[in-house]
Protein backbone atom coordinates (compact mmCIF):
# COMPACT_ATOMS: atom_id res chain seq x y z
CA UNK A 1 0.00 0.00 0.00
CA UNK A 2 1.36 3.56 -0.71
CA UNK A 3 2.47 5.81 1.96
CA UNK A 4 0.21 8.20 1.62
CA UNK A 5 -2.61 5.24 1.72
CA UNK A 6 -1.10 4.36 4.86
CA UNK A 7 -0.68 7.55 6.45
CA UNK A 8 -4.36 8.29 5.39
CA UNK A 9 -5.99 4.97 7.02
CA UNK A 10 -4.05 5.98 10.24
CA UNK A 11 -5.53 9.32 10.30
CA UNK A 12 -8.86 7.77 9.54
CA UNK A 13 -8.23 5.51 12.37
CA UNK A 14 -7.66 7.75 14.96
CA UNK A 15 -10.38 9.74 14.38
CA UNK A 16 -13.17 6.60 14.52
CA UNK A 17 -11.29 6.37 17.75
CA UNK A 18 -11.67 9.64 19.00
CA UNK A 19 -15.70 9.72 18.42
CA UNK A 20 -15.78 6.29 20.24
CA UNK A 21 -16.76 4.46 16.70
CA UNK A 22 -15.45 0.72 16.85
CA UNK A 23 -12.60 0.07 14.70
CA UNK A 24 -11.75 -3.27 13.10
CA UNK A 25 -8.45 -4.76 14.84
CA UNK A 26 -8.31 -1.93 17.51
CA UNK A 27 -10.92 -3.75 19.71
CA UNK A 28 -8.26 -6.78 20.63
CA UNK A 29 -5.93 -4.30 21.54
CA UNK A 30 -8.44 -2.54 23.97
CA UNK A 31 -8.91 -5.59 25.64
CA UNK A 32 -5.17 -5.78 26.80
CA UNK A 33 -5.93 -2.65 29.08
CA UNK A 34 -5.92 -3.98 32.04
CA UNK A 35 -2.61 -6.01 31.43
CA UNK A 36 -0.96 -3.18 30.36
CA UNK A 37 -2.15 -1.15 33.30
CA UNK A 38 -0.60 -3.78 35.51
CA UNK A 39 2.65 -4.34 33.36
CA UNK A 40 3.23 -0.04 34.36
CA UNK A 41 1.87 -0.47 37.81
CA UNK A 42 0.13 2.69 37.01
CA UNK A 43 -3.67 3.77 36.09
CA UNK A 44 -4.06 6.99 34.08
CA UNK A 45 -8.07 8.11 35.35
CA UNK A 46 -9.51 10.56 33.45
CA UNK A 47 -11.55 13.47 35.84
CA UNK A 48 -13.25 16.71 34.76
CA UNK A 49 -12.27 18.09 38.67
CA UNK A 50 -14.99 20.51 38.91
CA UNK A 51 -18.31 18.68 40.27
CA UNK A 52 -18.04 18.99 43.72
CA UNK A 53 -18.29 17.13 45.79
CA UNK A 54 -17.75 14.13 42.89
CA UNK A 55 -14.58 15.86 42.34
CA UNK A 56 -13.03 19.39 42.57
CA UNK A 57 -9.72 21.32 43.49
CA UNK A 58 -8.61 22.06 47.08
CA UNK A 59 -5.69 23.28 48.71
CA UNK A 60 -3.90 23.16 44.84
CA UNK A 61 -5.30 19.10 45.02
CA UNK A 62 -7.84 17.31 43.64
CA UNK A 63 -10.14 15.61 46.22
CA UNK A 64 -13.42 14.12 46.40
CA UNK A 65 -15.58 10.82 46.39
CA UNK A 66 -14.54 9.99 43.55
CA UNK A 67 -10.82 10.61 43.96
CA UNK A 68 -11.31 8.65 47.02
CA UNK A 69 -12.67 6.14 45.30
CA UNK A 70 -10.19 5.83 42.67
CA UNK A 71 -7.56 5.53 44.57
CA UNK A 72 -8.76 2.87 46.31
CA UNK A 73 -9.59 0.75 43.37
CA UNK A 74 -5.85 1.13 42.38
CA UNK A 75 -4.74 0.11 45.97
CA UNK A 76 -6.49 -3.21 45.59
CA UNK A 77 -5.21 -3.51 42.06
CA UNK A 78 -1.84 -3.08 43.55
CA UNK A 79 -0.89 -0.31 40.95
CA UNK A 80 -0.45 3.69 41.75
CA UNK A 81 -3.33 6.04 40.09
CA UNK A 82 -2.46 8.88 37.75
CA UNK A 83 -4.98 11.28 37.89
CA UNK A 84 -5.59 13.84 34.31
CA UNK A 85 -7.78 16.84 35.23
CA UNK A 86 -10.05 17.19 31.82
CA UNK A 87 -12.95 19.38 31.03
CA UNK A 88 -15.83 17.31 31.44
CA UNK A 89 -16.97 18.01 27.85
CA UNK A 90 -13.64 16.71 26.39
CA UNK A 91 -13.47 13.68 28.68
CA UNK A 92 -14.97 10.95 26.46
CA UNK A 93 -13.00 11.73 23.55
CA UNK A 94 -9.73 11.08 26.14
CA UNK A 95 -10.92 7.92 27.01
CA UNK A 96 -11.75 6.18 23.43
CA UNK A 97 -8.05 8.28 21.80
CA UNK A 98 -6.39 6.17 24.75
CA UNK A 99 -5.25 9.38 26.70
CA UNK A 100 -6.38 7.81 29.97
CA UNK A 101 -7.36 4.05 30.67
CA UNK A 102 -10.47 4.73 33.20
CA UNK A 103 -13.24 7.22 33.73
CA UNK A 104 -13.88 8.06 37.21
CA UNK A 105 -15.75 11.11 37.10
CA UNK A 106 -19.33 11.01 38.17
CA UNK A 107 -20.39 9.41 34.76
CA UNK A 108 -24.32 9.04 34.60
CA UNK A 109 -25.66 6.46 32.09
CA UNK A 110 -27.35 7.69 28.97
CA UNK A 111 -28.44 5.67 26.39
CA UNK A 112 -26.23 8.09 23.80
CA UNK A 113 -23.12 8.02 26.04
CA UNK A 114 -23.76 4.10 26.38
CA UNK A 115 -23.38 3.81 22.68
CA UNK A 116 -19.51 5.26 23.10
CA UNK A 117 -18.35 4.06 25.92
CA UNK A 118 -18.83 1.18 28.66
CA UNK A 119 -20.46 1.56 32.25
CA UNK A 120 -19.87 -0.31 34.83
CA UNK A 121 -22.44 -1.15 37.28
CA UNK A 122 -23.52 2.13 39.15
CA UNK A 123 -22.19 2.65 42.20
CA UNK A 124 -23.71 6.16 43.13
CA UNK A 125 -27.66 6.91 42.43
CA UNK A 126 -28.88 10.05 41.38
CA UNK A 127 -31.66 11.43 39.43
CA UNK A 128 -32.20 15.37 37.75
CA UNK A 129 -32.86 18.37 39.95
CA UNK A 130 -33.05 21.98 40.05
CA UNK A 131 -32.20 24.63 42.04
CA UNK A 132 -33.29 28.06 42.04
CA UNK A 133 -33.63 31.26 43.96
CA UNK A 134 -36.61 31.95 46.36
CA UNK A 135 -38.55 34.22 43.81
CA UNK A 136 -38.25 31.37 41.11
CA UNK A 137 -38.91 28.19 42.37
CA UNK A 138 -38.71 25.57 40.51
CA UNK A 139 -40.70 22.26 42.22
CA UNK A 140 -41.27 20.04 38.80
CA UNK A 141 -39.31 19.63 35.40
CA UNK A 142 -42.36 21.94 34.03
CA UNK A 143 -41.50 24.45 36.08
CA UNK A 144 -38.33 25.58 34.12
CA UNK A 145 -40.53 26.90 31.21
CA UNK A 146 -39.76 30.40 30.29
CA UNK A 147 -36.56 30.40 32.84
CA UNK A 148 -33.08 31.33 31.99
CA UNK A 149 -31.21 27.97 33.11
CA UNK A 150 -27.85 27.48 34.44
CA UNK A 151 -25.82 24.10 32.93
CA UNK A 152 -22.72 22.46 32.93
CA UNK A 153 -21.67 21.53 29.40
CA UNK A 154 -21.81 17.83 28.45
CA UNK A 155 -23.22 17.05 31.89
CA UNK A 156 -26.61 14.74 32.06
CA UNK A 157 -28.48 18.13 33.38
CA UNK A 158 -27.27 19.72 30.36
CA UNK A 159 -29.22 17.13 28.04
CA UNK A 160 -31.93 16.59 30.08
CA UNK A 161 -32.64 20.27 29.61
CA UNK A 162 -31.93 20.44 26.21
CA UNK A 163 -33.93 17.16 24.91
CA UNK A 164 -36.83 17.89 27.40
CA UNK A 165 -36.89 21.76 26.70
CA UNK A 166 -34.61 23.37 24.69
CA UNK A 167 -37.90 25.04 22.95
CA UNK A 168 -39.31 26.19 26.27
CA UNK A 169 -36.87 27.38 28.55
CA UNK A 170 -35.97 31.18 27.47
CA UNK A 171 -32.34 30.55 27.54
CA UNK A 172 -29.75 27.73 28.13
CA UNK A 173 -26.65 29.32 30.03
CA UNK A 174 -23.56 26.82 29.65
CA UNK A 175 -20.49 27.12 32.18
CA UNK A 176 -17.43 24.67 31.23
CA UNK A 177 -17.63 24.11 35.54
CA UNK A 178 -20.68 23.42 37.70
CA UNK A 179 -19.65 26.12 40.74
CA UNK A 180 -19.93 28.70 38.01
CA UNK A 181 -23.78 27.65 36.71
CA UNK A 182 -24.55 27.70 40.49
CA UNK A 183 -22.60 30.88 41.37
CA UNK A 184 -24.78 32.31 38.15
CA UNK A 185 -28.09 31.96 39.76
CA UNK A 186 -26.99 33.12 43.27
CA UNK A 187 -25.81 36.08 41.30
CA UNK A 188 -30.04 36.93 39.76
CA UNK A 189 -28.16 36.11 36.40
CA UNK A 190 -29.58 32.62 35.42
CA UNK A 191 -33.29 31.68 36.90
CA UNK A 192 -32.57 27.91 38.11
CA UNK A 193 -29.32 25.70 37.93
CA UNK A 194 -29.68 21.65 36.43
CA UNK A 195 -27.53 18.75 37.60
CA UNK A 196 -27.93 15.59 39.24
CA UNK A 197 -29.62 15.86 42.88
CA UNK A 198 -26.56 14.97 45.15
CA UNK A 199 -24.32 17.66 43.78
CA UNK A 200 -27.23 20.30 43.89
CA UNK A 201 -27.59 19.18 47.81
CA UNK A 202 -23.74 19.79 48.35
CA UNK A 203 -23.01 22.90 46.64
CA UNK A 204 -26.93 24.19 48.42
CA UNK A 205 -25.54 23.52 51.84
CA UNK A 206 -22.03 24.52 51.17
CA UNK A 207 -22.75 27.94 49.62
CA UNK A 208 -25.33 29.17 52.45
CA UNK A 209 -28.23 27.62 51.29
CA UNK A 210 -29.21 30.34 48.94
CA UNK A 211 -31.07 28.16 46.79
CA UNK A 212 -34.07 26.03 46.87
CA UNK A 213 -33.52 22.68 45.43
CA UNK A 214 -36.26 20.65 43.82
CA UNK A 215 -37.33 16.75 44.08
CA UNK A 216 -35.78 14.89 41.71
CA UNK A 217 -37.20 14.34 38.09
CA UNK A 218 -35.91 11.08 37.29
CA UNK A 219 -33.73 8.31 38.10
CA UNK A 220 -30.07 7.77 36.99
CA UNK A 221 -26.97 5.70 37.78
CA UNK A 222 -23.46 6.84 38.36
CA UNK A 223 -20.47 4.66 36.80
CA UNK A 224 -16.83 4.06 36.04
CA UNK A 225 -16.34 4.21 32.26
CA UNK A 226 -14.17 1.86 30.48
CA UNK A 227 -13.92 1.55 26.52
CA UNK A 228 -16.18 -0.38 24.40
CA UNK A 229 -13.64 -3.14 23.90
CA UNK A 230 -11.82 -3.55 27.27
CA UNK A 231 -14.30 -5.89 28.78
CA UNK A 232 -11.90 -8.32 31.14
CA UNK A 233 -10.59 -4.58 32.45
CA UNK A 234 -14.97 -3.76 33.42
CA UNK A 235 -14.84 -7.52 34.72
CA UNK A 236 -12.37 -6.51 37.37
CA UNK A 237 -13.40 -2.95 38.18
CA UNK A 238 -17.00 -4.84 38.72
CA UNK A 239 -15.88 -7.24 40.83
CA UNK A 240 -13.96 -4.45 43.52
CA UNK A 241 -16.92 -2.07 42.94
CA UNK A 242 -19.00 -5.36 44.08
CA UNK A 243 -16.00 -5.85 47.32
CA UNK A 244 -16.66 -2.02 47.89
CA UNK A 245 -20.18 -2.22 48.43
CA UNK A 246 -20.14 -5.45 50.37
CA UNK A 247 -17.16 -4.33 53.05
CA UNK A 248 -18.79 -1.09 53.47
CA UNK A 249 -16.43 1.31 51.72
CA UNK A 250 -19.18 3.12 49.53
CA UNK A 251 -20.97 3.81 52.41
CA UNK A 252 -18.31 5.31 54.35
CA UNK A 253 -17.28 7.29 51.14
CA UNK A 254 -21.14 9.00 51.28
CA UNK A 255 -21.18 9.67 54.85
CA UNK A 256 -18.06 11.45 53.97
CA UNK A 257 -19.09 13.87 51.12
CA UNK A 258 -22.27 13.73 51.38
CA UNK A 259 -23.72 13.46 54.71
Amino acid sequence: MPKDHISFARRRFASMAALGVAVPGLVGAQSNTLESIRSKGVMTIGNGGAFPPFEFIENGQLVGFDIDLGNEICRRLGVKAQWEKIDFSGLIAALTSRRVDVLITAMTKTNERAERIAFSTSYYNSGIAAASRANAVVKTAEDLVGKIVAVQVGTAGERFVRDNYGSKVKQIKTFNEFPLAFADVESGRSDVVVNTLPVLKYNASRRGGKLVLSEPFDSREVGINTRLGDTEFMAEINRILADLKKDGFLEKLDAKWFK
